[in-house]
């Protein structure tokens, strides 16, 4: 019998394709609520905090600054009770290679991908995380076509994928 490739069929199975696929199980992982235990689920797979911080440094990613936002600190300890009131700080992710903290995922799945010894790698995406892939994929010098959806991340990714030598086409719904 036949699978149903419709895209109800297909998210009907995820959970099934992504453990045939890359052996997780992520059902295994959530927390109550909304939580996802994902330190745990990447050391279960080979992938504890210190390896991926030096697979990410090698890729050129992370270590981005850290800048306090001294107004928002003084703002904050305005207003709270007395000895409380956390220092504010921003994260800048901007910095990274493709301009977004989606950087560091694509660095680890490059990695990955390389280990396994493919030529390269294919991501659907509508919009920063093909662009982490392909400036990954660029600097690892393997093939990445993007596959996004028709929307306006289509249009202010597009140039970036160009410019990381990797093409992307625009499916979908508008």
């Amino acid at each position: 019998m036949a699978k149903d490739m419709s895209y109800e069929g297909l998210n009907a199975r995820k959970t099934e394709i992504m453990q045939a696929a890359i052996g997780v199980d992520y059902n295994a992982f959530e927390l109550p609520g909304i939580g996802f235990d994902y330190e745990r689920m990447m050391r279960e797979a080979g992938y504890p905090m210190e390896k991926m911080r030096e697979i990410q440094r090698s890729h050129a990613v992370g270590d981005t600054p850290l800048i306090e936002l001294r107004n928002l600190t003084r703002l904050a300890r305005r207003y709270a009770p007395a000895g409380k009131g956390a220092r504010i700080f921003l994260k800048d992710e901007a910095c990274n290679i493709s301009g977004s903290f989606k950087a560091r995922r694509a660095s680890i799945s490059l990695y990955q991908a390389k280990e396994k010894g493919y030529k390269g790698v294919i991501c659907a995406t509508s919009g920063n995380y093909g662009a982490a892939v392909a400036a990954q994929a660029a600097r690892a010098e393997q093939a990445s076509p993007a596959a996004m959806a028709g929307s306006s991340a289509f249009f202010s990714t597009t140039p970036f994928l160009k410019w990381a030598g990797r093409a992307a086409a625009a499916v979908g719904r508008k």
